[in-house]
């Protein structure tokens, strides 16, 4: 393929999870994740099953007899596959799972693009742990933070999930191949001392990840449970080292491995934009107008939405007297991520926009008509009060 084509998402997608290493893509056709599934067939490393929970039972063994697992579906599809994206947490299985966002509920419109699973993929998992969740914000991040979420799942032995929209994987865009940052391939953490002394959740590294070695390894015992367990894996009631094995899958300590989010900053403004997604085109655009009238504003594009990186969120806040949030579901779900991480606490906002439409993209004007003032039908919250 020439440096300069003519792509769509899916395909950007296929090429990251193949730089860094992918080499089990396991299945089931779902609009609009159904492309990404296809270039990993035509890679010769896509294998279909019979439906999304399987998928996910598929991957968990692969992953955990040593290979780069990764699988793209859907909203409907996503739920299905809930119970094993919490099992490959618990057995500490890294894995890649592409959320490709599509109106709901259920089974929804299926070829609308949407954003309205960002309360999703921060609340499947029981218990109130959480995944990564990676959120690319152009088509050549479809491929940069594709490779970024597995190596991550490689470092830290989690699953990671890739968060983005229809739009954004079935639009075709051309993309200097070229200038694509891919991140290198990074492998986990293997065992390499006696094998006596391997216990299958034991000798946490720097990140609290125990060392890997494949189910079927001749050399040492492995036991793998989705309980709570001991360091040698044996199922165990609850105690002071259950208690540490399982605070390890708190993923809010390793802010280190994940997409920082991008500041366009204007030193004179007092407007700060944040977006995330496709919608990120629309804002980007927005900025470019307002600043041709002469209007300062900022742009912020958080690219990491679990866990988020609030202290440069917050510093990003820093000075601003109006926050407008565009985001493409009914409920403004990301300007509650914002509030309920504290990233808006005792700031001196006056006002905060959270601009939501539902069934089609945000435009820049909308963005441009929130910046420079309220219109009728925008949701303006006060934040006197609010307790995030």
């Amino acid at each position: 393929m020439p440096d300069i084509a003519l792509v769509d998402g899916s395909w950007l997608v296929a090429h990251g999870a193949l730089h860094a290493g992918v080499d089990v893509f396991v299945g089931y056709p779902i609009t609009p994740a159904s492309g990404i599934f296809t270039e990993m067939i035509k890679a010769g490393v896509g294998l279909p099953t019979t439906d999304e929970i399987t998928a996910l039972q598929y991957l968990i063994g692969a992953s955990l007899n040593g290979h780069k697992a990764m699988t793209a579906t859907s909203g409907p599809g996503f739920l299905l596959m809930a119970e094993g994206v919490g099992a490959a947490l618990a057995m500490e299985a890294p894995l890649v799972v592409a959320l490709v966002q599509r109106l709901g509920p259920a089974t929804g419109s299926a070829t609308v693009s949407a954003q309205g699973d960002v309360g999703l993929v921060g609340n499947i998992i029981s218990g109130g742990f959480r995944c990564p969740v990676l959120c690319p914000s152009s088509f050549e991040e479809c491929a940069e933070l594709t490779a970024q979420a597995v190596n991550v799942a490689e470092i830290l032995r989690v699953p990671v999930i890739l968060l983005t929209e229809k739009d954004m994987v079935i639009g075709k865009r051309t993309v200097d191949l070229a200038t694509l940052r891919l991140p290198p391939p990074v492998d986990r953490h293997t065992w390499e001392g006696p094998p006596e002394e391997f216990k299958t959740y034991d000798n946490w590294d720097e990140y609290d990840v125990p060392p890997f070695r494949p189910l079927g390894d001749p050399q040492v015992q492995l036991r793998i449970t989705a309980s709570t367990h001991d360091a040698l894996g044996n199922i165990s009631t609850y105690s002071e080292r259950v208690r540490a094995s399982a605070e390890r899958l708190f993923i809010t300590r390793r802010l280190d491995v994940l997409p920082l989010p991008v500041l366009d900053a204007d030193p004179d403004a007092d407007v700060l934009v944040i977006s995330y997604g496709f919608t990120t085109y629309a804002a980007r655009q927005a900025i470019r107008t307002l600043r041709a009238q002469g209007v300062p504003v900022s742009l912020l594009v958080v690219r990491t939405l679990y866990p988020l990186h609030v202290a440069e969120v917050r510093s990003a806040c820093a000075g601003v007297r109006k926050l407008v949030i565009p985001e493409e579901n009914a409920t403004g779900q990301f300007r509650k991520v914002l509030l309920g991480e504290g990233v808006l606490r005792n700031l001196p906002l006056e006002v905060l926009i959270s601009l939501n439409v539902m069934g089609r993209p945000i435009s820049p004007e909308e963005i441009v008509r929130a910046v420079l003032g309220n219109e009728p039908g925008d949701e303006v919250t006060d934040l006197e009060g609010v307790s995030p």
